[in-house]
């Protein structure tokens, strides 16, 4: 029996984020359409997420739209299409509508084990006038056989004829994963590059980070809390992780608050602690309080948690070594809920 894939697009409450002072008020959507899979996307199995920046403008229509981290595979141009079709109660300061800048992330997912925690992008390097390949045959790779992270990026041109050759790879924590990866990346075929109607060869880089979560019985499930004592580094030999999201003074708009923080991999580091920490009489708890930290122990470089209230909270992460050591954390971020 054949298992029919089903699309879906996800727009978390707490992607649409605009850094502004404590007195201002974010746009808010009022009105969303979630948008189309591209079929290059969907006959490729791909899983990714397009972030798109844009401005809100006084009437609450969205303008300037651009993409600034791009999936490839078609899913670009269809999130730029949908972001245009939603409306927004425009940001407000000092009780009146300005023109607000803001970010919002689009997730697009497809229901398939082999590609579960996936992440897949394909970006080309473009003259003007150029218009890009589109992959017509050919899927990304599976993931690897062992839960775990795992990620490759590689070089790759596509020639005249719709052939993927030159394959470099420049970075991966998985050889074995990745040198299978490749081998079924030859037998992709492209509707090549065109300029003025003709064939033309580019360059191109595909991305592939995968996210595997082992299986762990019910009582594994729960997130375990830690408390950060003492308040320095273990291990100062361990790069402190560079924060990635939300983006500092992000300022939040739904229920519950619900915070995403991303963070790239720190070299060496195993796990990781995601320190946070809320203000309370406009001083941070611990801090004021001389108690240690708390922070959740996760071993992927992303974690959801639940923030009560709406006054400002933070975060920071520290990168932990095989030995259960601290290295140096990265700098604080903060945030607010503002309802």
């Amino acid at each position: 029996m054949t298992q029919t894939l089903r699309p879906i697009a996800v727009f978390p409450l707490a992607v649409l984020l605009l850094a502004q002072s404590w007195g201002t008020r974010p746009p808010r959507v009022i009105s969303q359409g979630e948008p189309e899979y591209s079929e290059e996307a969907r006959r490729a199995t791909v899983n990714s997420t397009v972030t798109v920046s844009l401005v809100v403008s006084e009437n609450g229509a969205p303008q300037d739209i651009k993409v600034v981290h791009g999936a490839g595979f078609g899913l670009d141009e269809m999130a730029v299409r949908a972001i245009g079709t939603w409306r927004f109660e425009p940001g407000a300061k000092e009780g009146k509508p300005f023109p607000a800048s803001t970010h919002v992330d689009l997730h697009f997912k497809i229901f398939d084990q082999t590609h579960a925690g996936q992440i897949a992008r394909l970006n080309f390097s473009l003259a003007p006038g150029v218009e890009r390949p589109e992959l017509i045959e050919g899927k990304i790779p599976s993931n690897p056989d062992q839960p775990g992270e795992a990620s490759m990026r590689v070089r790759f041109a596509v020639s005249p004829d719709g052939q993927p050759k030159n394959f470099q790879t420049f970075e991966t924590n998985n050889p074995e994963w990745t040198e299978r990866a490749l081998q079924k990346m030859n037998d992709w075929r492209f509707r090549p590059a065109v300029r003025a109607g003709q064939p033309e060869e580019v360059n191109g880089v595909f991305e592939l980070t995968v996210s595997q979560q082992a299986p762990q019985n019910h009582a594994t499930l729960r997130r375990s809390l830690v408390t950060i004592l003492p308040p320095e580094p273990q291990d100062s030999s361990l790069p402190a992780p560079k924060p990635i999201s939300p983006p500092d003074h992000a300022m939040f708009d739904g229920y519950p608050g619900r915070v995403s923080c991303k963070w790239e991999a720190s070299p060496r580091a195993v796990s990781y602690l995601l320190e946070w920490d809320y203000m309370d009489r406009d001083a941070w708890h611990a801090e004021s309080q001389g108690i240690p930290g708390t922070a959740y122990e996760v071993t992927s470089t992303e974690i959801t948690f639940d923030f009560a209230g709406s006054q400002a909270g933070r975060w920071r992460v520290w990168p932990v070594n095989r030995s259960g050591q601290r290295g140096n954390p990265s700098e604080w971020r903060t945030f607010r809920f503002l309802n």
